[in-house]
């Protein structure tokens, strides 16, 4: 695949390598642009060959030029929602019911069933095969990096107005088997510039007096907006302190208020993890627990996309 971006709106593109050359239109913003070529074989100024005009001619016969994006151009993850319609099945609820109610249909259960038994039922019952805890990275890494990034299609499928998890295990422009390897190491660069200040004050004081906390309220305060930029960018460019807190004025009133019902949740969240005692077959009490804990985190992944979708002219993060 040849990896690009539009000249006209910046989105990030993917094109199979017979399209180079070819003219297409942007799934984006609907402009034509000219498929670069993946490894140029000769180069122009060093043979003082003249450049060829690769801009459509736009007053010219536009016989050459698709009318449609082509199939066979695929626009990135993170301006999905101009290409994709969010589901508007149902009334429109008010938002605090539509947020709980995000994970609540048949293939979205099946989603955290599914989900839920991966990260809490098989791989413990391959670590509990015999294999020593140097075997976790092996056993959890890949389980834990498709679920991070199942999260942040989430995100961005309700950024973009989705009412429901998306349907898809992996999404069909996501071509590269890495991608969620990818997402996992950005979300660690999310949770690292948040809160490794305060966990390296910690180390080396020994302690958690008054500036410990202040640091770690600073690392939640944040950590949402972070969180949110990167996922919506797919890259970590959105870790730009500039971009986050610029985003953070522009809605501090709202995002405070967000931030609080985060912290509530995530509150909830951990005191439910105090009733837990170890990995047992199903059914017990410990698989209902954290099957709430893994919808409390969905919730919050609804909370994350809706604070974009109704702030997203103050963010205005699509320039």
């Amino acid at each position: 695949m040849i990896q690009f971006r539009c000249g006209h709106c910046g989105v990030k593109l993917k094109a199979a390598q017979a399209c180079a050359g070819k003219t297409q239109r942007c799934p984006a913003c609907k402009a034509a642009i000219v498929v670069p070529a993946a490894h140029p074989t000769f180069d122009a100024d060093l043979l003082d060959i003249a450049p060829r005009d690769e801009t459509p001619n736009e007053t010219g016969a536009s016989g050459d030029i698709p009318a449609e994006p082509a199939e066979d151009l695929y626009e990135q993850a993170h301006h999905r929602d101009s290409q994709e319609a969010p589901s508007t099945d149902g009334p429109k609820l008010p938002w605090p019911i539509d947020v709980i109610l995000y994970p609540l249909r048949w293939i979205s259960l099946i989603h955290l069933v599914a989900l839920w038994l991966l990260l809490f039922y098989l791989c413990p019952f391959v670590m509990a095969l015999g294999l020593g805890t140097e075997y976790a990275p092996f056993v959890y890494t890949l389980p834990v990096a498709y679920a991070v990034y199942y999260f942040a299609e989430c995100i961005r499928d309700r950024a973009g107005g989705g009412r429901h998890m998306p349907d898809y295990w992996m999404h069909p422009s996501e071509l590269s088997k890495w991608d969620c390897v990818t997402q996992m190491f950005e979300v660690v660069g999310c949770v690292a510039v948040c809160f490794c200040p305060p966990a390296i004050y910690y180390v080396a004081r020994e302690q958690a007096d008054s500036i410990y906390w202040l640091l770690m309220a600073g690392g939640a305060f944040v950590f949402p907006m972070v969180l949110l930029s990167v996922v919506w960018f797919d890259s970590l460019s959105g870790l730009n302190p500039i971009l986050v807190g610029g985003s953070i004025l522009r809605t501090f009133v709202p995002y405070c208020g967000f931030v609080l019902l985060l912290c509530g949740i995530s509150l909830l969240f951990v005191a439910m993890g105090f009733h837990l005692n170890g990995f047992y077959p199903l059914p017990t009490k410990d698989f209902l627990i954290r099957l709430v804990q893994l919808y409390l985190v969905f919730v919050e992944i609804a909370l994350l996309g809706s604070f974009y979708h109704r702030h997203k002219d103050r963010l205005d993060w699509a320039a």
